[in-house]
């Protein structure tokens, strides 16, 4: 098993590029992935004994060919439908993830993916662990942010208030 978050989110990541969405993910990214635009996210919020949110990224252009193998089916061309693809993988992911870092047992309530455009959504959460494959000739990331209490629950460092630091 990851010793770490981000190993856990990376690794979820691949395996759910891969499995579902018949994928190559490849963490040495080429030039050509690292310049492509990630100008698509899907998020799904969590709560249980975590909460937070799971952030799903990736550059528009990829998105096709991944609706296209998750649906089985040779022409997608709907741009929704290749969003709602986007927020299956991220669903997947945050579902799979939360059992590695929040414990076999727990149990968390995920809400349906959303477009994720607004970065106020998460203003309340903390970034906690990111990764990023490359995919085609694009690239996802997938970040998770978690409450502070959550980031207290599993030993990790809280950021003081603006007003404390001054």
């Amino acid at each position: 098993m990851p010793s770490t978050m981000e190993q856990c989110l990376s690794q979820t990541l691949a395996a759910t590029f891969e499995e579902l969405a018949l994928t190559c993910a490849d963490f040495n990214l080429s030039d050509t992935q690292r310049a492509a635009p990630v100008d698509v996210a899907m998020a799904v919020s969590f709560s249980g004994p975590l909460n937070g949110w799971l952030v799903l990224k990736a550059t528009s252009h990829i998105l096709p060919a991944i609706a296209e193998n998750m649906l089985g089916s040779d022409i997608v061309d709907d741009p929704s439908v290749e969003r709602d693809a986007l927020g299956e993988l991220a669903n997947v992911i945050c579902g799979n993830l939360l059992p590695l870092i929040g414990g076999a047992q727990a149990v968390f309530v995920l809400s349906a993916p959303q477009a994720f455009d607004n970065a106020d959504q998460t203003s309340r959460y903390s970034p906690s662990a990111r990764t990023c494959v490359g995919i085609e000739s694009g690239r996802a990331v997938a970040q998770l942010l978690l409450s502070d209490d959550s980031r207290r629950a599993l030993g990790l460092p809280v950021a003081e208030p603006i007003a404390a630091l001054a």
